[in-house]
This record gives C-alpha cells, structure tokens and sequence, in this order.
C-alpha cells in the first residue's frame, strides 16, 4: 500500500514539462509504452510466449512478418555487439576490453551473395552455407540476405572473407558488413543467432502467435512488444497495445484495488485523461508514455485485477472536460485537508485546477507526517544539486500559499543562503522524503519570545538576535555556540545554530486535483464517481 501510494504522489511531479497545446484528436484506440528507455534501455531483452512468437514491421501498409519462433522457448533480442560466453550465458563486454575466456561474438559479419527477393531463395543459400560446417543466419535490411559469422575485429572478418569465398568456390560473391547502430539480432538460451535485423529507422514487432500475451524478461504484457537501439544505444522497449488494456495495467497500480468502486471509477477516468492528454509526451523515442513515475505507473498483465479492469470498463470512453477541451487530470495521494492551486504548485494558472477544502482525506495515514535532518544531511542534500552555502544555520518558509503550502524557502549557510520555491524543495529533499509542501520547519535552535502580557509567543532564529543582561543590550551573535536562558529559579540550553531541523507536515504530493484519499471519503459517504471528479476539478463535466 505505502509502495502504491507513494508512486500515486510521485505520479504526476513532471507532468507539466509536457504540458504543450495539442490539438485533440480523440481518444487513442491504441497506445505505446516505453518500458524500457534511456538509462533503463538493456543491451538484451528476454521474450516468450505460451505459442510462439512472430516477429515482424510495421509499415503504413500493416503487419509484414519476418521470423516465427515456434513454441514456449525464450528468444532473446540482443543489439548486435560485442558478447561473451560466461557459463552458458552472453553477457555484454566492451570491445576495448580484453575478450574473457571462452567464446566471444562481434557485429562484424560476412554477407553471402546480394539481396534476395524472397525469403525462400535466401534459405536455399542458407542450406548451403550449412553443408560447409558454417554457422549461418537470415537477416531482413530492406530485403532478404544471409549472414555468418559474429566476429570481434575487422580484420577477423576480412581473414575469414577471403577463406570463405575460396570455400564456396567462387559461386557467391562474399561482403563485409560492418557494425551498425540500429541492428538487433535474435538468439536462442544457448546464444545460437535464430535471426538478425538491420532496424536504423524502425522497430522491430513481436507478437503472439495465439494473441493473448508475451512474456517480458519474465512479466506478462498485452498487445505487442517492440525493439529498436535508438541513437545507436542499447534496445529501447515498447509495449503496443489497446488504450482500454494499458488502463487495466495502470489502476490497480495507482491506487488500492480493494477500495470503493466508485473510487476506482474516479482513477479510471483520471488515468485516461492523463493518456490521452500525453500522448507523445515521449515522441523522441518513438513511444507516447513511459510506464513509470515521470508518467503513470503501468504495471502490465500481472498487475491487473478484476476491480479495477471492471472500473476502467464501466467508465469506457469517459472523460473529463473543461469547456469541451479535455484536462491533464492531475492527481496525488493526500491533500492533508486542503488541495491546492496550480500555479502555486508549477508556473501555469489552469482554471480547473483549484484549491478546495478537503474533509473527506481526514482518514488518510498521511495526514501528519515528520521529517528530521541533521545540518550536515542537508549541507550534502544541497551539494547533490550543486548548492554550496557551507553549514547550514537556519531554515525557514518565508511565504505560505492560502492553503499553507510553502510558496519560499530560503536556506541560510555559512557561505551564503539558497531559496527554494514551490516543488523545488521537495525536488531537492526527495518527493517520499518531503512528501508535500504543506509543512513548518522547527530547529534546535528556535526560541520563543514573549513580548508584552497579552500578546502572542513569537518563534526567532538565536542568530541575529539580541538580549540584555547585567552588560546591557548584546547581540547573540556573539559569544558561545550553547546559551543559557534563565528564569531565575530554572535555566535551559539552546544552540545558536541548529544542529537539526525538523520538518512537520501534512498529505503526500503535490495537491492538485483529485486526492486519492479524499476519493475514498467521498465514495464511502456515498459520493459518485462523477461527484469526486466534478469536486476536485473545479467547472468540469465528464462524459
């Protein structure tokens, strides 16, 4: 549960960066995932289905098959790179490396004859290829070619070249093929080469023979899989599937499948107006969203359960709407009793986004929450994101929004001080450790002024202030790093610089829009769907 909520708070914090005018289009039949992408891109990728597999492309004309792996075994999809047998597996090395002991494979390989026009006359080849003891593969680049070899070094490749050619006695002319960034090749478990692909500019599709899953490095996905090394990297992985089964994966792993209905109602229609609204958020890589926290969290198959899928079918094809234009629905775990306004969160005013008091999260488990850092564990938080003020001396929240989320937090160092505005301190403490900005900040170091009978305690910092003593009026700026604050009869300690700040606060996440939490009190009260998501998006119908 804390695990699910929390990626709930998380879920939206970089929405915004996305938050282009799109022309809408309607709602997708389809969408793309990137499951794998960037840093998590892997140099292979493990797929299986129940039936077999059938590899192929995408072209503007449809489906065109490639390669059927028959049966339940794995295929493993590799770049085409520098590999190394370690106890029956290939693990990637790098090619300036020394090559371990045992086998190793490269992406320098030797074509067998030009282009074929059909898939039959390249296995013809192929045969033959066979009955001299070489091991050889089909290969699709923009036509049908037949391969062998894996070899570390161009000068491998150009030796066994010219044996090779002597071996097949002339009758087919032998070329070099060079590594490539876009190539990928498919294996078996024993690192056997089943197929190879040249894909620079396209992905390569996998599917299952009797249309139900695939498995993926060993977790269950509709719809297909697809593979392409985007910039010459390593493999970038896409699931490509129904808008309606991207959301089965997608509920259960935003909020509790146990929870009312009518909540899971509510997440429904919010995580589809999410999808729609951000398709393409993720175009550079040739895929709409990623399955994780910079989007919604996507579970796939094995996340799925029949609450939530009953949910997202009961609310099919609905939507929430401002003004005729659907909403970039944004949503968090816990207000603390208080959404709050959008551009008092981000740099952008949307009139649908407003703050709402919230009794219904009063039962939320985030309702309070405390964090306490020492001095030094936030000197080395701030020189993380490359703010050096030295030791940290005091912290305070110079302005609140009405709501009481910090609008200014300034960071007073030895060296110099540092004001973090709106998210950007949660973005430097950590969203799960800051879990919203809705907080004070106490210290060791705070003391409590009464200035007259009659009028309020006034919390101050010890430096920069001042007292008088039997010397008269002295600042407290000098003199030892302990005070001594007497009453006559008694007498305490306070440092003059913090030695630890205490972060007191309410809810988890950023507070726009729709509280989870405060969904599941509306929904227990006996609020409809249509009636949380119509609250905490102000002047919006959904239909």
């Amino acid at each position: 549960m804390a695990g699910r909520m929390a990626a709930a708070a998380a879920v939206i914090i970089v929405v915004i960066a996305s938050l282009t005018i799109q022309v809408w289009a309607g709602l997708p039949d389809t969408i793309r995932v990137g499951l794998k992408y960037d840093a998590t891109a892997p140099s292979s990728v493990r797929v299986s289905s129940s039936s077999g597999i059938e590899f192929g492309i995408n072209t503007g004309s449809g489906f065109i098959g490639l390669y059927i792996h028959a049966g339940k075994g794995n295929v493993h999809v590799r770049k085409d790179g520098y590999f190394a047998d370690s106890k029956g597996l290939l693990i990637e090395i790098n090619s300036a490396d020394a090559p371990p002991s045992g086998l190793t494979f490269g992406p320098y390989h030797l074509q067998v004859s030009e282009v074929f026009p059909d898939r039959q006359q390249a296995e013809m080849v192929l045969q033959q290829i066979a009955g001299q003891g070489l091991e050889g593969f089909i290969v699709y680049d923009n036509g049908w070619r037949v391969w062998t070899g894996r070899y570390i070094t161009e000068q491998e490749m150009e030796g066994h070249r010219l044996k090779l050619r002597d071996k097949l006695g002339g009758a087919y002319e032998v070329y070099p093929v060079y590594p490539s960034g876009g190539r990928l090749q498919l294996n078996d478990d024993a690192g056997k080469p089943l197929f190879m692909f040249e894909g620079a500019n396209q992905f390569l599709v996998s599917r299952p023979l009797d249309g139900s899953h695939i498995n993926v490095d060993g977790k269950r996905f509709r719809g297909s899989i697809e593979f392409k090394r985007h910039g010459g990297g390593n493999i970038t992985v896409v699931n490509s599937l129904p808008l309606q089964h991207y959301l089965y994966g997608v509920v259960p792993r935003e909020v509790n499948p146990d929870w009312h209905m009518e909540v899971l109602k509510a997440q429904a229609v919010a995580a589809r107006n999410f999808a729609a609204v951000n398709l393409n958020k993720h175009g550079a890589y040739g895929f709409d969203v990623c399955s994780g926290t910079d989007c919604q969290v996507y579970g796939g198959l094995d996340s799925e359960s029949p609450s939530t899928n009953a949910a997202v079918d009961e609310t099919c094809g609905q939507m929430i709407y401002y003004q005729g234009k659907p909403i970039t629905a944004f949503y968090h775990a816990s207000s603390g009793g208080h959404t709050e306004n959008c551009e008092n969160v981000w740099s952008i005013s949307l009139p649908y986004i407003k703050a709402v008091e919230d009794s219904f999260d009063a039962g939320s488990p985030h309702q309070s929450w405390q964090k306490v850092y020492t001095s030094g564990q936030i000197s080395s938080i701030l020189a993380e994101h490359g703010i050096n003020i030295g030791s940290i001396q005091d912290i305070k929240v110079d302005s609140y929004t009405p709501a009481g989320r910090s609008l200014s937090l300034t960071i007073q160092g030895s060296r110099g001080s540092t004001v973090l505005e709106k998210e950007r301190s949660r973005a430097v403490f950590g969203y799960n450790d800051l879990k919203s900005t809705l907080f004070t900040v106490e210290t060791d170091a705070d003391l409590f002024v009464l200035e007259g009978i009659g009028r309020p305690v006034r919390k101050v910092a010890a430096v920069g202030a001042k007292a008088i003593n039997a010397d008269g009026i002295k600042s407290l700026d000098q003199g030892p790093d302990i005070l001594t604050v007497s009453s006559g009869r008694d007498h305490a300690t306070v440092n003059k610089y913090p030695t630890r700040f205490i972060f007191n606060g309410r809810g988890w996440g950023h507070g726009l829009g729709m509280s989870q939490w405060g969904a599941k009190g509306m929904a227990e009260a006996g609020y409809s769907y249509v009636d949380i998501l119509q609250y905490y998006y102000q002047g919006c119908v959904v239909q």
